[in-house]
């Protein structure tokens, strides 16, 4: 197609609109322009492909056979363009809203409130994909990441960064295990994929890290299930272990010199879809 020998699209509308309402008037008002733009418009066209297309017919407009011809042919395409738009919405609305995130930011943070989202925008699916690793949003198909950014984080330039809050990490532990009375630094430490990570927070307690006696429990789905279960203390930022707080699974050790962390929304820079623009503001309400 060799755009450069086709009208102007903006007055092959406007005869459209007129071939179908009948009138510069009513045309006018479907374009939400006046009727004068619209007659200006139609003579262009006329002018352009050197033919007459429309005669006036008192306060109506008929069509002339070249105009009949040129009416068909737009609503064939116009049609077809907007059934191919449609198409397009539809499917976009029916991808589901893919998210990365840690597994205990999923687990114990958005899962237990995505029935709220769900009331609010019914139809919409989001897949979490819990995962320690930092994520290429756009190359792997991620929507929207919830990371856990350390002070002094930048924003990277084709990504969004929304914070969504300031955690400090804590020490916790079981109940029972507190009961046995052991110094902090006498603990078993349950430690993950980040032990590195952990073991200089700890280290920043006061607290003597090649002298902690470390659990590892293979996967960091079970680390929070094993610190419940008083196989060791851990190190956890404060809204991931609030609701084992508040329920008494969970107890906070008198450890201070913790770092405090920024949990906050990356998202691609671009255009979004509307499914992904009301997960993500959804996501601020719930930090």
């Amino acid at each position: 197609m060799r755009w450069r020998d086709l009208p102007s699209l903006s007055l092959l509308r406007a005869f459209d609109a007129t071939a179908r309402a009948g009138s510069f008037a009513e045309a006018g008002r479907v374009l939400n322009v006046t009727h004068a733009a619209v007659t200006q418009a139609v003579r262009a066209l006329e002018a352009d492909l050197g033919v007459q297309l429309v005669r006036r017919a008192g306060r109506t407009v008929a069509l002339t056979g070249a105009g009949e011809a040129l009416a068909r042919s737009l609503a064939e395409g116009f049609g077809a363009i907007a059934a191919g738009v449609e198409a397009l919405r539809q499917r976009e609305a029916r991808r589901i809203v893919r998210v990365t995130t840690t597994t205990f930011i999923a687990e114990t943070h958005v899962m237990p409130r995505l029935p709220e989202f769900w009331a609010r925008h019914p139809g919409v699916e989001v897949a979490l994909s819990p995962s320690p690793a930092r994520i290429d949003l756009a190359r792997d198909g991620f929507d929207m990441a919830i990371r856990a950014l350390s002070d002094g984080w930048e924003e990277a330039p084709d990504e969004e960064i929304r914070p969504l809050c300031r955690s400090p990490v804590i020490a916790v532990c079981a109940p029972s295990l507190l009961a046995r009375g052991l110094h902090p630094q006498d603990m078993p430490w349950v430690m993950g994929a980040d032990r590195h990570l952990e073991l200089a927070e700890v280290a920043g307690t006061g607290l003597d890290p090649d002298r902690l006696r470390r659990v590892e429990v293979g996967s960091p789905h079970l680390e929070m299930s094993a610190c419940r279960q008083g196989l060791g203390a851990a190190t956890a930022t404060e809204i991931i272990c609030r609701a084992d707080l508040e329920a008494g699974r969970l107890v906070r050790l008198p450890l201070s010199g913790l770092p405090v962390v920024t949990y906050a929304l990356v998202l691609p820079k671009g255009p979004r879809r509307p499914a992904v623009t009301a997960f993500a503001d959804w996501l601020a309400t719930i930090f």
